[in-house]
């Protein structure tokens, strides 16, 4: 076992908030930034939709991440990482405006 309690803490956080955004429940955790700006432009429902799904991922990758210290999994989580925010942001950018 290769984690440490705030690899575990992280996970949870990331799973929990995740769920919470899917769900519709979590728009205190989208607030910030110009969201004067954002709602102009962004489907809001649709922004926490894709952010809940993307945190949920990356908290099952970071829970998988934590059960080894193999560098070749340290490696493949990065790159998983990577192809979660490229697939995220390419989402917001392209299906959630207005």
């Amino acid at each position: 076992m290769g984690g440490t309690l705030i690899d575990y803490i992280l996970t949870v956080a990331a799973i929990v908030v995740g769920i919470a955004l899917l769900l519709g429940k979590g728009e205190v955790f989208m607030k910030g930034g110009n969201t004067e700006l954002r709602k102009k432009l962004y489907d809001e429902k649709k922004m926490e939709k894709s952010s809940g799904i993307a945190l949920i991922l990356i908290g099952v990758a970071t829970g998988i991440s934590t059960l080894t210290t193999n560098p070749a999994v340290q490696i493949g989580y990065l790159v998983v990482l990577v192809l979660i925010f490229i697939a995220w942001i390419y989402y917001l950018k392209v299906k959630c405006k207005k």
